[in-house]
């Protein structure tokens, strides 16, 4: 409600509810420093109408007092009356000629706000003007109050008839952030923080997702694995602590700490690295080679070489030229080998291209036995590499296998046995193939030799070695047992039932032969008669065994 006196001038009306009462804390009326001026007022005026109100004679009732006289008019002729009751109840006479002690001039007990010290008691009189100063302390207060009042509720009144403000947020630099805000150099001081909380790019919430939050990068910080007693690599024997003192981060706590740590690890690695001179060590199967702070590791290939003791066989044998090749530990081998027939003291050269074979005229069968020729060992094995002293050498080359070094046992094609071959004539216009059967055997120190059947034949039965078990092996059905002028059979002539009879049961067998004759005469199955005969290398392999020496190997080719 607005105050009657809104409109005096020159007042500023305001509202007794928005002015605070700034004096000391009043217990008596129950009034507080901070309460509005309407509680102030309101105390007092309480308190005021109580006052009047005990003060009022008229609200106490004397009937009980057997009296003619008139009832006292005020208060103070109140308690004179009750005074002179008390005093006649008492038997006190009353001394009429004192007229100083008589009442209102009498002693009477204050109340708690009016003790002062321990005196509890005061002239009534002077109660009374205590009373009546603070009574009119108070209506002087509560005038000034009042204006006070009057002007705040003015006051009030003006702010709640004047529009409310409105308020317009401050703008601030964008700094960094004007790249990912339109490029705007400066902007509203929400639209910054929005930019610096929520932006996909550098915003905080970006930030988090990238790096983890806060007990993550912790977490990641005590993973650190190199303390500072740890020694350092590149001033050994000293520690990190110690290499690194001023810089090194003994007990890291913060991401940036971990980062200082981890610079230093590296940079002392690299320093290490750097310092280093290193040397490299080939293995039997990978050669290493280290150039210019670069390692490079190839595998352990000598490409493929001649064999030894195959001179005889040119290079442009179609056929292929026996060759070895070591990758690793394994030798491999590929190419076609033949026993070598004799051409006066030397071996024969044997070139099978152009589809000419150079030993097919050749009538004989005897292989060389000479130097660079083979070794026959009339039980069943021929052996190749003649070295002219009763015995053979290597075939592997030393820039594959070096001098000391050895093949780790005996290794056989795995093959088996298979076929060998040799183009003989048997007409001016005709030819045949005669066939054995050899397994291919290369032995612990090199040697290159051929296992024929009757080897097998012979010794098959340990403590045999009769040369009457041999030609005996079915095997030898296959193998060619041919004499001189001797007819060869023809397997797809009519006149042959070998394969064809029309008959059932039990019926004899009859081969047809050609007229033409076999030139020369051949047992295959003797190591005596062998000479001219091929057989392809193919699926041979042997093995070096590994040990704590290396093999010398040439670079491979790039």
């Amino acid at each position: 409600m607005k105050p009657l006196n809104l409109d005096n001038s020159p007042c500023s009306p305001t509202s007794s509810n928005c002015v605070i009462w700034q004096g000391p804390d009043l217990a008596c009326i129950k009034l507080c420093k901070g309460d509005t001026v309407s509680d102030v007022i309101a105390a007092l005026a309480t308190e005021l109408c109580t006052i009047l109100d005990q003060l009022n004679v008229n609200n106490y009732d004397l009937s009980c007092f057997a009296s003619t006289a008139c009832p006292p008019a005020d208060f103070q002729a109140l308690i004179q009356f009750l005074i002179d009751q008390i005093c006649e109840a008492q038997g006190i006479t009353v001394d009429t000629t004192r007229t100083t002690s008589a009442c209102p001039d009498c002693v009477v007990t204050v109340a708690a706000c009016f003790i002062v010290g321990n005196t509890t008691t005061m002239q009534l009189v002077d109660y009374v003007n205590l009373i009546a100063e603070r009574v009119c302390s108070i209506i002087d207060q509560i005038s000034l109050i009042n204006n006070q009042i009057s002007i705040l509720d003015s006051r009030v009144t003006v702010l709640e008839n004047t529009p409310p403000p409105t308020f317009t947020l401050p703008s601030i630099s964008t700094g960094c952030l004007a790249p990912y805000m339109a490029s705007l150099a400066s902007a509203p001081i929400d639209q910054v923080l929005s930019t610096l909380l929520n932006n996909s790019t550098i915003g905080y919430c970006a930030l988090i997702q990238a790096t983890g939050l806060p007990a993550a990068i912790l977490s990641a910080v005590a993973s650190q694995c190199i303390a500072s007693t740890d020694t350092s690599l590149a001033y050994s024997p000293d520690t990190m602590g110690t290499a690194y003192f001023g810089s090194w981060v003994n007990s890291p706590v913060t991401a940036a700490n971990a980062i200082t740590n981890l610079w230093i690890s590296i940079c002392d690695i690299r320093k290490y690295l750097l310092e280093q001179s290193f040397s490299v060590v080939d293995t039997n199967t990978v050669n290493l080679t280290y150039t210019a702070g670069v390692l490079t590791a190839e595998v352990q290939d000598t490409g493929w070489v001649r064999l030894n003791g195959f001179s005889y066989i040119p290079d442009t044998n179609i056929q292929g030229v026996p060759m070895v090749r070591r990758i690793g530990n394994v030798l491999h081998f590929r190419g076609t080998i033949i026993v070598p027939l004799p051409n006066g003291a030397a071996p024969l050269t044997w070139n099978y291209s152009a589809g000419v074979d150079s030993y097919f005229t050749a009538l004989g069968v005897a292989p060389f036995q000479g130097v660079g020729g083979v070794l026959v060992n009339t039980f069943g094995s021929i052996t190749f590499n003649n070295n002219g002293a009763g015995s053979c050498d290597s075939v592997i080359p030393l820039s594959v296998i070096p001098v000391g070094w050895a093949i780790d046992g005996s290794y056989t094609n795995p093959a088996g046995w298979k076929v060998a071959l040799r183009s003989v004539p048997i007409d001016p216009d005709n030819s045949t193939v005669l066939t054995t059967v050899v397994t291919q055997n290369i032995e612990a120190n090199g040697n290159l030799s051929l296992q024929l059947l009757r080897d097998l034949e012979a010794t098959s039965v340990p403590g045999r070695g009769s040369t009457a078990s041999y030609d005996t092996a079915h095997l030898n059905v296959v193998i060619s047992h041919v004499g001189g002028g001797a007819q060869p059979p023809k397997y797809s002539n009519p006149g042959t039932s070998l394969y064809d009879f029309a008959g059932t049961g039990t019926q004899p067998t009859s081969i047809f032969y050609e007229t033409a004759a076999y030139q020369l005469s051949c047992n295959a199955n003797n190591p005596d008669q062998l000479g001219g005969f091929f057989q392809s290398l193919d699926g041979l392999t042997a093995f070096i065994s590994p040990c704590s020496n290396l093999l010398p190997t040439p670079v491979p080719c790039a």
